[in-house]
């Protein structure tokens, strides 16, 4: 699969992105400035792509010796704001450089993920705290999750593109935690598969290694495949923990046929894998076999799906 998440809507988004760094008077003096031929009635790729350079060099993602990064990142401003490929990344690359603020950061998030209507939060469902092997040090920009049921009705894999933004210095390892059933993990992009933990409660986490160390207030990309037993996982929910607040979040389930639930809710509840949940919301598959939420933010609490054959 591209590293552009095929079940979103990047178009959509690079509309708006487009109509932000048009519309709003503190995004364009940014690229106006950067840029040496100017034009009144379109968004300048090169004045975009200085930018992000800026941003970039000045974060500390790109080295300084990358002297060629304005250009280089050109074809890629390019194509964001055409809405032939925008990544998860190069959305958040535009949002930081930008300095966007929240209500504009999270409409382009929403849109994205196909959303436009802006649901809101969910905080404080659990009741008991867990304790976790690795202490968390970072914060979720954005969360695209995407699970996939076979057609023989099991959970197969859950493929994750994941931003996350450090909280304090060094921050070298992403604790991914997640059921003990998992059975391999594929990190894509932005790290490599470090130490596996075991919890006392049965939780595992997998820590994965950064491409580099993150300075307080850097970025991270990564994106990472969790496989399942395909021939003995018989699923009929999938859940996602947060601690610490974690932004934009978007989770997808694709049903193959004939494998289609007979009823399926969106769901909140109050532990990683026990109890029952606290609340519950119907919802409907669409003609394609999908299902999908997108919430403006997730803080400890734990959501998901639950669906019935």
């Amino acid at each position: 699969m591209d590293s552009d998440d095929r079940s979103s809507h990047p178009s959509q988004a690079s509309a708006l992105l487009r109509e932000f760094l048009l519309s709003r008077p503190e995004y364009r003096r940014l690229w106006q400035e950067q840029t040496e031929r100017r034009r009144s009635d379109d968004v300048s790729r090169a004045g975009v792509a200085r930018v992000i350079a800026l941003h970039l060099w000045g974060s500390g993602e790109r080295a300084d010796s990358e002297t060629t990064l304005p250009r280089d990142l050109k074809d890629r401003v390019r194509r964001a704001l055409a809405g032939e490929i925008l990544t998860p990344e190069t959305l958040n690359w535009f949002i930081a450089a930008f300095g966007m603020d929240e209500r504009d950061e999270h409409s382009l998030w929403a849109c994205y993920a196909g959303d436009r209507t802006q649901v809101g939060g969910i905080s404080y469902t659990i009741i008991s705290d867990r304790e976790l092997a690795l202490r968390q040090r970072h914060r979720t920009v954005a969360l695209f999750e995407r699970y996939t049921v076979s057609a023989a009705g099991r959970l197969v894999e859950r493929r994750t593109m994941h931003t996350i933004v450090a909280l304090e210095d060094e921050v070298d390892t992403y604790p991914f935690n997640h059921e003990p059933v998992i059975e391999r993990i594929d990190v894509i992009h932005g790290g490599k598969l470090g130490r596996h933990y075991i919890h006392d409660d049965g939780l595992h986490t997998d820590a994965i290694m950064l491409d580099r160390k993150l300075h307080k207030g850097d970025t991270a990309a990564l994106e990472y495949w969790s496989f399942y037993p395909e021939a003995s996982y018989d699923a009929t929910e999938v859940r996602r923990p947060a601690h610490g607040r974690s932004d934009n979040i978007d989770i997808a389930l694709q049903f193959r046929r004939p494998a289609l639930p007979h009823n399926i809710s969106w769901a909140i509840w109050p532990d990683h894998s026990a109890g029952r949940p606290v609340s519950e919301e119907p919802t409907a598959v669409d003609a394609q076999g999908n299902v999908h939420r997108f919430v403006r933010f997730i803080e400890e609490t734990v959501v998901g799906f639950r669906w019935e054959w």
